[in-house]
């Protein structure tokens, strides 16, 4: 089979979609005011974003990521391990490492590349890695290149990661043995049960913990510094990872943690890292922006969850199925791919930008409409978004009183190991 012929089934799939006007991806937007978007001459309130505190219009930060381009241009020039590491990286760790409350930070140039190199280089093929099967795709991406034992587990199911890691030492009592979860997993809105996790480690002492809180930082906790900080167990988790493209406003990754010389190692054998140019002075500034408008601004937090709070709110009150988010992620229930389609399509039409999440995004069958908001959305958006949810909700039937009750929210019977996670 040649490769065109391999690709021609799906590139025809999408032809179609976009002729009938149901293919909702990769729009273009001409411009943006962070809350809302223009797409083809039209002016839309976004509710899709992950700028959950609306930092990628601040002034301040704008001024900061212009002010470091001006001094070191518009690309480093080359990897940090050669030529590329740059006063501004190394600053950019220093603050990260403080602001999650660990030693160290190591920055790589996407979030992706930090799971991916991260993982790769500090397991071997005769470890053992245990993850939550709503992991990000990255993250499986590092395990795969690791070589290491991948042991997935129940979504969010402590007694199921307890069982197989007794099941685990029983067989290998000596192996080397790393927990992989998420702080806010991307399509659910979902919490981890992070208290609960690290109490396997008083069973388990040798137990390393790894969270992924590209969702987390910038939203929960106090002064918004991640979920370990809104649990309270920044001591027991041994891996901070974050990224800079959602709550921080730019582009990037970085890993934080306590022991100093296994970051030294990672610092020196993250092949992403190595052999990737380095994040441009402009991104690295914008996130040292953001941190110091957080710091002296905690309310920026406190606005977000408000809007947060009346968003849940007024979406119970219409009658729409969200699932238990705890979280500015709230994914609304469609069901059918196609229906979800057609959902996002007369939400475009009505002014509105949100897109739906499909298999293997989510199981098979449980469609969502993937709504996320920002601490800098006015009310008069939020009414007007309610409004129009209020009335394709009822047009397609996607009311609470509209089901029949045995439909299923993103349950975990279906879900993909390796989901195509944001």
């Amino acid at each position: 089979m040649s490769l065109k012929t391999r690709c021609q089934p799906f590139a025809r799939y999408v032809q179609a979609a976009k002729a009938e006007g149901y293919y909702p991806y990769f729009r273009p937007l001409a411009q943006s005011w962070g809350t809302e978007v223009e797409v083809n001459g039209r002016r839309l309130v976004m509710i899709g974003s992950n700028d959950y505190l609306g930092f990628s219009h601040e002034p301040r930060v704008m001024e900061a990521a212009v002010k470091a381009m001006r001094h070191w241009g518009t690309g480093a020039g080359g990897s940090r391990f050669l030529c590329g590491n740059l006063v501004m990286h190394e600053l950019l760790e220093e603050r990260l490492a403080a602001f999650v409350n660990k030693k160290k930070a190591v920055v790589h140039v996407t979030g992706f590349s930090t799971n991916l190199g991260a993982i790769a280089c500090l397991l071997t093929p005769q470890d053992i890695i245990l993850c939550d099967r709503e992991n990000h795709a990255s993250i499986f991406e590092g395990c795969q290149a690791s070589r290491a034992r991948l042991v997935p587990f129940a979504h969010n199911n402590v007694e199921a990661a307890a069982q197989k890691l007794a099941d685990i030492r029983q067989k290998n009592p000596h192996g080397l043995i790393l927990l992989i979860t998420e702080g806010v997993f991307s399509m659910s809105g979902d919490l981890s049960p992070l208290p609960e996790l690290v109490q396997l480690k008083k069973e388990f002492p040798d137990l390393l913990i790894y969270l992924d809180d590209a969702h987390g930082l910038g939203v929960m906790g106090p002064n918004g510094r991640g979920t370990v900080a809104h649990f309270g167990v920044t001591k027991q988790v041994d891996f901070i990872m974050g990224t800079f493209s959602k709550a921080l406003a730019s582009v990037g990754g970085f890993i934080a943690a306590d022991d100093e010389d296994v970051l030294e190692f990672l610092r020196h054998h993250s092949r992403p890292l190595i052999f990737s140019a380095a994040l441009p002075a402009s991104n690295a500034a914008t996130v040292l922006g953001c941190l110091e408008v957080l710091e002296k601004e905690p309310e920026r937090v406190a606005r977000l969850w408000e809007i947060t709070n009346r968003v849940h709110a007024g979406y119970r009150e219409i009658g729409l199925i969200t699932g238990d988010s705890k979280t500015p992620i709230i994914p609304i229930h469609i069901g059918d791919d196609q229906k979800a389609f057609a959902f996002a399509r007369d939400l475009f039409e009505h002014g509105v930008f949100a897109l739906p999440a499909i298999f293997p995004a989510v199981p098979r069958g449980q469609a969502v409409i993937r709504t996320a908001y920002m601490s800098t959305h006015e009310d008069r958006q939020i009414d007007f978004v309610l409004e129009v949810l209020s009335r394709l909700a009822k047009k397609h039937q996607v009311r609470a009183e509209d089901l029949t009750g045995r439909e299923q929210f993103l349950s975990r019977g279906d879900f993909p190991s390796q989901s195509l996670r944001i």
